[in-house]
């Protein structure tokens, strides 16, 4: 399986639940002060765990 990341680049997903339950602790991470590049990670990590969701959800209407 694979899905294209916030870069547009191609990510090889070997395990989707738990990719899903690592971008779930990823995309809450947060802290007082972001810097620029944080609120980018946050960006980030929300759109690959919404991609893996939907990647498990289209998988699972499949079976």
């Amino acid at each position: 399986m694979k899905i294209i990341d916030l870069d547009g680049k191609e990510v090889k997903v070997t395990d989707l639940s738990l990719a899903i339950l690592q971008a779930d602790d990823f995309r809450r991470y947060r802290v007082n002060k972001p810097t620029e590049y944080q609120l980018y990670l946050y960006k980030y990590w929300e759109d690959f765990y919404q991609k893996l969701v939907l990647l498990d959800t289209e998988i699972r209407q499949q079976k």
